[in-house]
């Protein structure tokens, strides 16, 4: 017979049994979140190629290829691509990992720019011969963005990459570096243009400056401008690219070269440094004739150097009447 106890009893038995029951389930469910990766058995190590796209676009804006072992731009000339940047990339995608997608409708994929036709990213992965397409979309929360993989509808959210860290232009992937001789190296610049070499040659401390092989006569008044002298050592022997150009260009007819003839290295010779230079639109084509590259850069970075003159080397004495409002000079420095 079942007393009031014993009922109290099963009750208990009872409520017990379905508080585990809902903890089983709560610890199964979070077993069944837990984080996988997006792309299983992905391999960094493997890929060979990677085409980027920029926004909607239906053309790859960089292409990536790997040449024995180092990364190249591909679609500008072979130019060598900083290895690091590649793999911080490729890093990133193989990190990529979530406990279940943020939406599985294709209505879903405009949304979160990750469309066919509609994202802010696309890379095609080249890894044993197979490609492998990702849509890179917008943020998906927070440090989050939205990725698919292309050919299904399942889009996740990912921490750790970014649309800003897929560069589309060639200039994300490489070393902007293109030309760099330590100023205190140069022992004499020379720049030929329009049929006239300008020479700027080490006298000591200071600058001796000469036009045609004639040493700049200097009128009275007038002082050598070391300041535009400066500038135009300084963007002669440091050089940044915008992109990379053509290295098979026609370079026989320069729109000028510049020379660097560098100070001996512990008693021993170096060989000067030959650069050739074309105008090109709002850039120049350059090309160090010891270098397989050659860059297009910004024309504002050389203008100083291609169009030097005398009178872009020469300070000027001010006007008579500069000084006419103040005090003489005598009252100047009077204590």
């Amino acid at each position: 017979m079942l007393t009031r106890f014993h009922k109290i009893l099963i009750a208990a038995l009872a409520v017990q049994l379905v508080l585990a029951i809902i903890t089983l389930t709560r610890h199964d469910d979070t077993a069944a979140q837990k984080a996988r990766p997006v792309l299983a058995g992905f391999d960094a190590a493997k890929v060979t190629k990677l085409a980027v796209y920029g926004k909607d676009g239906t053309k790859p804006a960089v292409e990536l290829a790997k040449r024995g072992g180092s990364w190249v731009v591909a679609s500008s000339y072979d130019y060598p691509a900083t290895d690091s940047k590649v793999g911080d990339l490729l890093a990133s995608i193989a990190k990529m990992s979530a406990s279940a997608p943020i939406a599985t409708q294709a209505s879903r994929d405009k949304q979160l720019r990750v469309d066919d036709a509609a994202f802010e990213r696309k890379l095609v992965i080249t890894a044993d011969g197979k490609d492998t397409t990702l849509y890179v979309g917008s943020q998906a929360g927070s440090r989050r963005t939205a990725v698919r993989l292309g050919g299904d509808h399942n889009v996740y959210a990912v921490g750790g990459l970014t649309t800003w860290s897929i560069g589309t232009t060639p200039h994300d992937w490489v070393d902007s570096s293109y030309l760099k001789v330590p100023k205190d190296e140069v022992g004499k610049l020379s720049i030929e243009h329009d049929g006239t070499t300008t020479e700027l040659a080490r006298d000591g401390d200071h600058w001796k400056a000469s036009i045609g092989g004639t040493p700049i006569a200097l009128a009275t008044g007038e002082t050598l401008d070391t300041s535009a002298i400066d500038r135009v050592v300084d963007a002669a022997s440091t050089i940044e690219l915008a992109s990379p150009g053509d290295p098979k260009r026609d370079a026989s007819k320069p729109t000028a070269t510049i020379t660097i003839d560098r100070k001996a290295q512990a008693g021993a010779s170096v060989a000067p440094v030959i650069v050739d230079v074309i105008a090109d639109g709002s850039s120049y084509w350059v090309h160090d004739r010891a270098s397989p590259r050659a860059v297009m850069v910004d024309k504002a970075k050389l203008d100083d150097v291609v169009g030097v003159s005398r009178d872009k080397l020469v300070k000027k004495p001010p006007p008579a009447n500069a000084d006419s409002t103040k005090a003489p000079a005598k009252a100047a420095h009077s204590g």
